[in-house]
């Protein structure tokens, strides 16, 4: 320690001696500079050891996009997120399917820290959340972490609130999502786009159906401290599709966290969109694609009894949702 003191100081004279002899009007003033300067190992190798940290964004927000939900839902989306989400904020728009465009991240112009990340996603697995959620929140960059999805169109404050929850709290969500029905396509949320802010809860809720994300247990909007997420080690991705990976998920998080650091926080709910790929009760392909995630679980689970029962106890009993910290 004493030694690199020392080295620093006479480095400190040498460049001061050359940096004279350069501006002296003599011919061989650069050679004899270079003779004295030293050299560029010694100068970085002999600075002091603790560099400044990087100045990191307080919350990273992941807004999760697939091929199945059409542009105009994503757009609708995205311009009811970007009022809310702080400048200081960082901004990732994950495009799984690539069928997005970096243009789309035009409303966070002005954010400090804003990124597209668009993959092709060849394969059945990797056109899931547990994939895409899996592959990118490790490197965001802040200690809380965001979850949304552009299906989604979502009331001014909820960004605060997960922001102020996750203050106490190391996982929150909303308690209740409204589902809108069919005829609640991208189309119809941008005709009725005055009625979203402010939010209209009376007019979407007759055209939606009010769901408990706290008691069916089915966080597919969530905010999480990073050290929970690297703990329980994200989403199983064994899971991945239209499965329980979100059930499995929330089940980790309650064994892992005691009831007062988790948050299923009252606020006015965020509307789903109805899109192509929300139409699972539809025969054909996606039909198959949930039984195909059904029979996942239950192998994980380890076998149809268990499953069963699973089911059986699936539903948590209502419990009045955490007010605002």
């Amino acid at each position: 320690m004493l030694l690199s003191v020392l080295i620093r100081t006479l480095n400190t004279f040498r460049c001061a001696l050359a940096a004279r002899i350069l501006r002296l009007k003599w011919k061989k003033n650069l050679g004899l500079a270079r003779r004295i300067a030293p050299g560029t190992t010694s100068l970085v190798a002999h600075r002091p050891r603790r560099a400044p940290p990087l100045a990191l964004p307080p919350c990273s927000h992941l807004i999760y996009h697939q091929s199945c939900v059409d542009p105009l839902a994503a757009e609708n989306s995205l311009a009811s997120l970007a009022s809310q989400i702080p400048l200081t904020d960082e901004v990732v728009l994950l495009d799984v399917g690539a069928t997005g465009h970096p243009s789309w991240l035009a409303p966070f112009a002005r954010h400090d820290w804003s990124s597209y990340v668009a993959c092709q996603a060849s394969q059945p697995e990797q056109q899931s959340y547990t994939f895409g959620l899996n592959a990118v929140m490790s490197g965001l960059r802040a200690p809380h972490l965001v979850v949304w999805r552009t299906d989604y169109v979502f009331p001014a404050g909820l960004a605060s609130l997960y922001a102020r929850h996750l203050t106490r709290a190391r996982f929150a969500a909303p308690y209740h999502i409204l589902v809108g029905r069919p005829e609640v396509d991208s189309a119809f949320v941008r005709r009725e786009a005055s009625r979203l802010a402010p939010f209209d809860l009376p007019f979407w809720s007759e055209r939606a159906v009010l769901s408990s994300l706290y008691e069916y247990q089915d966080p597919a909007l969530f905010a999480i401290r990073r050290e929970l997420w690297d703990k329980i080690g994200g989403l199983n991705h064994g899971l991945w599709g239209y499965g329980w990976q979100f059930a499995e998920f929330a089940a980790r998080v309650r064994a892992e966290c005691s009831d007062s650091e988790i948050a299923y926080f009252a606020s006015l709910p965020p509307l789903h969109q109805t899109h192509a790929g929300s139409q699972m009760h539809e025969p054909g392909q996606r039909r198959a694609e949930v039984d195909a995630g059904i029979r996942r679980f239950r192998d994980f689970l380890g076998g149809e009894d268990a499953y069963q029962s699973y089911r059986l106890m699936q539903v948590l009993p209502p419990r009045p949702p955490a007010p605002p910290p």
